[in-house]
């Protein structure tokens, strides 16, 4: 694995239009205000719905609050296009990065556990028989859906926190978190 991450950030790292772009004055800060918008709209409309499916609200239609999915797929959508800016700017920022490792694990709990929702629950919640109260299957998906993203959400925040430093010997766990190849100090900077 230690291989593949290095072959990542060497094919993903280098000058790139994409972080020429990035790397200007008013790029970044605004890739990240951007990626917060998205942040805002996916846990919003998918956090607010999986409330409801936990029971919040009951008087509100569970029909009603699922519209809101849509806005979440949006945010959902404006997050991997800036992630994915960021990314392609810093990779060893990110690849060697534990917090990165955490919040990629949780964002893949997060899609398999809406897959699951939509596989195995969400004819049971809005079927001919759908009531004002999610079945129990759908709630632990719920509870489920909501840790995953809190999960997402502290792994991002993290990120600025854990920058992967040099390796220092033989590395022995699964996924780097250390960089083996830092870029040499720059002799320009006093």
């Amino acid at each position: 694995m230690h291989s593949f991450q290095v072959w990542l950030v060497t094919t993903l790292g280098g000058q790139s239009p994409v972080a020429d772009l990035m790397r200007t004055a008013w790029a970044w800060p605004l890739a990240e205000s951007l990626h917060f918008l998205g942040l805002c709209l996916l846990v919003g409309c998918v956090g607010t719905f999986d409330l409801r499916l936990l029971g919040l609200a009951r008087r509100v239609p569970i029909a009603a609050v699922h519209r809101f999915i849509p806005w979440g797929i949006l945010g959902f959508a404006l997050n991997i296009a800036t992630g994915s800016l960021f990314l392609l700017t810093e990779p060893d920022q990110y690849i060697y990065n534990p917090s990165f490792h955490f919040k990629l694990l949780f964002l893949t709990i997060g899609g398999l556990n809406a897959a699951t929702f939509y596989l195995t629950s969400y004819r049971r919640v809005f079927g001919d028989r759908a009531t004002l109260d999610a079945p129990r299957h759908a709630k632990i998906i719920a509870a489920i859906s909501l840790c995953a993203w809190i999960g997402v959400i502290v792994g991002g925040r993290l990120l600025t926190f854990y920058r992967p430093s040099q390796c220092i010997g033989e590395q022995t766990s699964v996924l780097l978190t250390c960089n083996p190849n830092p870029p040499p100090p720059d002799v320009t900077k006093g």
